[in-house]
């Protein structure tokens, strides 16, 4: 099996932080995040757990403690909505974990990731008044297209229309974000040079660990890149909302139809020519 890894290169001196968290009630519930002002260089991990985040270890980063914490559960949740224990592709899963980890963690945080006011907006779920944390998070084209393209096929993706395109796909990610981590980000899409641009693993790659996750390979189920030709289904070719291919399939079957009762008819119609020839009234008729 192949293992990808993936190794990135920081200037430390230019890295800067946007935003941290804290949490009061372990392992996951916190306060709404807040903006680091004046931005502070990231700092020594001090996760005192296992790391949510296994690229960043021992690295410095812009994340703390509590927030290793909320992500080990919302990395859970992650799993649990596009991983393969509901039908889904770990793959997938895993590039959505190392999309956060850089939103979190990355010790150039403040290059992609720009930190707003907090808010008073209502809960999605049931529609209370909450307090929340607005930021903003610039990535590439490429990076929302190869992340989309590992996901598209996962259960959950496919039943939400929001969910239909790469930017799509990234908005309603922010937009989750606020019942749980009190979050709600904006996704923005520039190929500029402080845009965070990542290489995602994709689906169909016959792999078992990515980024320091375990994974199941993937399939057709949630891949299409896996499904083989031979199983592929086109579409009716259509001119002007007409199908041709089934109106052939009308005609060819209306002419073999035709044949057939012609057949029948001629059949019939001998048949009754010889029992009329060898009739007795016929035979007599004719000694006569």
């Amino acid at each position: 099996m192949l293992t990808i890894v993936f190794i990135n290169i920081f200037t430390p001196v230019f890295s800067m932080c946007s935003f941290s968290e804290n949490c009061t009630m372990p392992p996951y519930i916190c306060n709404p995040p807040y903006k680091l002002d004046p931005q502070i260089p990231p700092f020594k991990s001090d996760w005192k757990s296992s790391p949510a985040c296994p690229m960043f270890e021992g690295l410095d980063v812009c994340c703390n403690s509590d927030q290793n914490y909320a992500m080990q559960y919302k990395f859970s949740l992650l799993d649990s909505t596009f991983g393969s224990q509901v039908g889904g592709c770990d793959i997938c899963a895993a590039n959505l974990k190392l999309l956060w980890c850089y939103f979190t963690c990355a010790p150039n945080q403040a290059d992609f990731v720009a930190a707003g006011p907090q808010a008073i907006v209502p809960s999605p779920i049931d529609g209370h008044l909450m307090p929340i944390f607005l930021n903003n998070f610039t990535v590439t084209n490429s990076l929302a297209c190869e992340l989309y393209n590992s996901c598209q096929k996962c259960p959950y993706v496919t039943e939400v229309s929001a969910m239909q395109s790469p930017q799509g796909f990234l908005q309603f990610q922010g937009y989750e974000g606020i019942p749980i981590g009190l979050l709600w980000t904006t996704f923005y899409f520039d190929d500029g040079p402080n845009s965070l641009s990542l290489k995602f693993a994709s689906c169909q790659e016959n792999i078992t660990n990515a980024y320091g996750y375990t994974v199941k390979p993937c399939s057709c189920n949630n891949c299409e890149y896996l499904c083989a030709g031979d199983y592929y289904i086109s579409q009716p070719s259509t001119l002007h909302g007409v199908d041709w291919e089934l109106i052939g399939y009308f005609y060819l079957g209306l002419f073999i139809i035709t044949i057939i009762v012609v057949f029948v008819q001629w059949r019939l119609k001998k048949k009754q020519q010889r029992q009329e020839e060898n009739s007795p009234l016929r035979v007599l008729q004719d000694i006569e």
